[in-house]
């Protein structure tokens, strides 16, 4: 006996039809942008020159995955670690420290199948310092917001560099009373898998 889901028949366990079937119910899950299940490595290091340099500099190590997706848009998964080293300037002493946390972004990418493809994110998460807090004058637990485009460079099937411009926001979201801010622009180097 066969049934329809979402347009496709669908033979019932035992049905002879069964092995002439596709293997999935609906059909645009075998093309899900998530069902290679990617991972990422990238490496983010601050633009220098559009930050403070009291605040601290984070050099960003990030881990990251697909956690959702559909036809035009994927929400990624970054696990982060970053290293900040903060300048001596006014009454803040400066000194660094190790910040980890997470950050969840939507990615908009064109011409998924393409050799290069471009897309847009917008994202945030939170992370928290150990020893000289990030921003140096601001507290150990932080938001980020994040916000960019960037181009996957196809390197063979199942496999792409990403390069991305985003522009970084690090504050306490005024937890506390001194809401120091992280603002600047930081490179995306990574590849895909």
């Amino acid at each position: 006996m066969l049934w329809l889901a979402s347009g496709v028949a669908v033979a019932e366990p035992g049905d002879a039809a069964e092995a002439r079937q596709p293997s999935s119910v609906i059909p645009f899950v075998r093309n899900h942008p998530c069902h290679t299940r990617y991972r990422q490595l990238a490496f983010s290091p601050p633009l220098k020159g559009t930050s403070h340099g009291d605040e601290g500099f984070p050099w960003r190590a990030m881990y990251g995955y697909c956690v959702a997706g559909g036809e035009r848009w994927l929400l990624h998964q970054d696990w982060v670690v970053s290293y900040h080293d903060a300048e001596p300037q006014g009454d803040n002493p400066g000194g660094d420290g190790v910040s980890a946390g997470t950050d969840i972004s939507i990615q908009w990418p064109w011409f998924q199948e393409a050799a290069v493809s471009p897309y847009l994110e917008l994202g945030g998460g939170v992370q928290y310092a150990f020893g000289t807090p990030l921003p140096a004058h601001g507290s150990r637990f932080n938001f980020t917001i994040n916000s960019g485009a960037g181009l996957l460079i196809s390197r063979g099937p199942g496999s792409a560099f990403n390069v991305a411009l985003r522009y970084l926001h690090i504050s306490n979201g005024g937890l506390v009373s001194d809401n120091a801010g992280y603002d600047a622009f930081h490179l995306v180097i990574g590849v895909r898998w």
